[in-house]
């Protein structure tokens, strides 16, 4: 049988909609009301505000979307383009400039360099300008019940909004963030908000959307809790004879040991008795190869991919060698 309806194909598939019918509330599900209970009672909180505010929640099918095509999935040529720009570059050494003060300090405070800092406040919200327009609450809802992928994850995520809603004053409702949930412009998902997130300025808040200061030193305190080692290298370009041969790593924890790669023909200019990881990164022509050291580790702590990884480290580089820092 030939469909020539592709409307009429799409909703005889399986948990297809029609189009007058709209999806069932979130508080209505059973499963919402019984993680609203257990939440609650785990941590002393109104079950009933809880099931109040996720009643007043909107599917974000956006939301789902862009979880199934993260930018991560794209190749690094088109990855690096994104970020790598002169526009990024120029605004970042403007920054360092502007809070050299307060990234000298932070520096002090939690041995991470001014240039990294910057790198992933560039990364992130491009110094502010792009926080995110998503609804914080909504999104959590929707990614953490509708979204089985990582499901378990972003309940987790939403409870632990409600969480820093009680601690820090904010008001959930009100909170607009990236398509995971993510706030501020360090991004700070709600986890980490509670756990890093730093009173630079000494105000009685921890704010990280307009406080330089807390932006600051709670990057910088995260990388320190995620053990970032001063002054040793992040990533290093190889360029193997028979790339073929080159062990790669299966995962973001360094796996290959240094002997592994002297025994294929590569001598690193950073040598370490510790394991390290090794990449491939596809280029529009032809790959490149990175070893990557405990630091580069340390970023992926910060978003798990090591596209993301090298665009920091490169990104820092280029705002380093010019900052004057």
């Amino acid at each position: 049988m030939i469909f020539r309806n592709r409307w009429l194909l799409l909703c005889l598939l399986p948990g297809c909609a029609l189009a007058n019918e709209s999806p069932v509330p979130y508080i209505e599900r059973p499963e919402v009301r019984a993680w609203a209970e257990q939440v609650a009672n785990e941590h002393g909180l109104s079950s009933e505000r809880i099931q109040k505010l996720i009643a007043e929640c909107q599917r974000q099918a956006q939301v789902i979307a862009s979880a199934q095509r993260p930018a991560e999935s794209k190749p690094w040529h088109w990855y690096r383009n994104i970020f790598l720009t002169s526009d990024r570059i120029n605004r970042g050494r403007t920054y360092l400039r502007k809070h050299a003060d307060l990234l000298r300090e932070a520096e002090r405070a939690y041995q991470v360099p001014p240039e990294v800092i910057t790198a992933i406040i560039a990364a992130e919200s491009n110094f502010g300008r792009n926080t995110g327009a998503h609804p914080v609450l909504d999104t959590l809802v929707t990614l953490g019940f509708d979204y089985s992928p990582r499901g378990e994850f972003f309940r987790q995520q939403l409870e632990q909004l409600f969480l820093l809603e009680r601690e820090a004053g904010l008001d959930i409702q009100d909170l607009r963030g990236s398509w995971a949930g993510a706030l501020g412009q360090a991004q700070f998902i709600p986890s980490s908000y509670r756990h890093f997130a730093v009173d630079g300025d000494q105000d009685g808040r921890r704010d990280l959307w307009d406080s330089p200061a807390d932006i600051i030193f709670s990057i910088a305190n995260y990388f320190k809790k995620h053990h970032w080692r001063p002054d040793e290298p992040v990533a290093e370009l190889i360029h193997p004879e028979n790339p073929d041969q080159v062990p790669l790593s299966k995962a973001l924890l360094p796996d290959i040991p240094s002997e592994r790669l002297a025994a294929s023909g590569i001598m690193l200019q950073n040598p370490t008795a510790e394991p390290v990881a090794v990449h491939r990164f596809e280029n529009s022509k032809s790959p490149e190869y990175w070893v990557g050291y405990h630091n580069f580790y340390v970023i992926t702590r910060y978003n798990h991919s090591a596209l993301y990884a090298l665009m920091i480290h490169q990104l820092s580089q280029a705002l380093k060698n010019a900052s004057g820092l």
